[in-house]
């Protein structure tokens, strides 16, 4: 495989990433509507359609919850079973979301770093140096699998592949 192919690669593997945190954090937000007939109702007729500047009702789909208290809030009420494992799934999206990615140079793989935000005489801590090889994409595409499992399961929802 040519080193432009490899980073194609893992490009594809990052935004797959990306899009299965989207969706998981849209999962958990819907499992929570889901439990209150009447903001389902809302979320169901009024945000299909909704235009900018319009107001509409405030629940788990519209609040400003993070990502960690959107899953927290899941967990509460999920089956044992469909419980999803907060930490990891939050601290790869604040890696991603807060940190920097790059690849350059004859590295061979992606790389992300993510730093402290205070600085101490000009310096700053690097909280993360994380290689992104083909193990940590599979480990982490598989994490965020089993995690849109359980949402899936627990939303009664069928998961369809495209095509």
């Amino acid at each position: 495989m040519s080193q432009k192919d490899h980073f194609e690669n893992h490009a594809l593997k990052l935004g797959k990433i990306v899009g299965n945190l989207q969706t998981i954090e849209m999962a958990a937000r819907l499992a929570i509507v889901k439990h209150d007939e009447y903001s389902a109702s809302k979320v169901a007729t009024q945000l299909p359609q909704v235009k900018e500047g319009e107001r509409v009702e405030w629940n788990a789909f519209t609040n400003s919850n993070d990502l960690r208290q959107a899953l927290e809030k899941y967990n509460k009420h999920a089956p044992l079973e469909c419980k999803v494992h907060i930490n990891s799934i939050v601290n790869l999206r604040d890696a991603l979301a807060h940190g920097r990615t790059f690849g350059f140079g004859d590295m061979k793989h992606l790389r992300l770093l993510k730093f402290q935000r205070k600085q101490d005489n000009g310096k700053v801590v690097v909280e993360l140096a994380q290689d992104m090889n083909d193990e940590w994409f599979d480990m982490n595409v598989e994490m965020l699998g089993k995690a849109l499992n359980k949402l899936t399961v627990a939303l009664d929802y069928e998961k369809r592949e495209f095509e």
